[in-house]
């Protein structure tokens, strides 16, 4: 874990009490060392700039106050919700490394996707990631009202 630690991805700024950080050796603790060794860390590398973690493992009592999904990858520790810090252009270049890596992804959320009028995915808010240890489905979607999410077109050209 070269970028990122348990703890970072351990965190809620609107319900830091519900926040619970898993025990060594527990599923949700691998599965956040497998999102940290696997995707989190190696597209950090790869966009060669600070990410910022606001929404990694969240147990159900958290899950549920922030309005969750029931089957939430963040529930076992598989999803992280990250951004640059920068200009919501900015995490356009977080998709960006995830694609030139190739890594085998389960979730990569466009979170409040902007597009220019050719169709070309020009910024978000932020980007949910996800990677289960297994089983993987390579979901690709966006959506620009965080209610309606919709797939994003293999034709869909992502740039800054």
């Amino acid at each position: 874990m070269k970028y990122f630690t348990i703890d970072e991805l351990c965190v809620s700024g609107s319900y830091p009490r519900l926040v619970v950080v898993p025990k060594e050796g527990t599923t949700e603790y691998n599965n956040l060392k497998n999102l940290i060794e696997n995707m989190l860390d190696p597209v950090r590398e790869n966009l060669g700039k600070p990410i910022r973690v606001t929404s990694g493992y969240r147990p159900p009592r958290l899950n549920k106050a922030v309005g969750g999904a029931s089957n939430s990858n963040h529930l076992y520790g598989c999803a992280a919700d990250i951004h640059t810090g920068n200009d919501s252009t900015d995490n356009v270049k977080i998709i960006e490394s995830l694609l030139n890596i190739g890594i085998t992804y389960d979730e990569c959320i466009s979170e409040g996707a902007v597009f220019d009028k050719n169709g070309n995915l020009v910024s978000c808010k932020w980007v949910h990631l996800a990677l289960r240890p297994n089983n993987n489905r390579r979901k690709f979607i966006y959506t620009t009202d965080f209610k309606t999410y919709h797939p994003l077109k293999k034709t869909t050209k992502i740039t800054k």
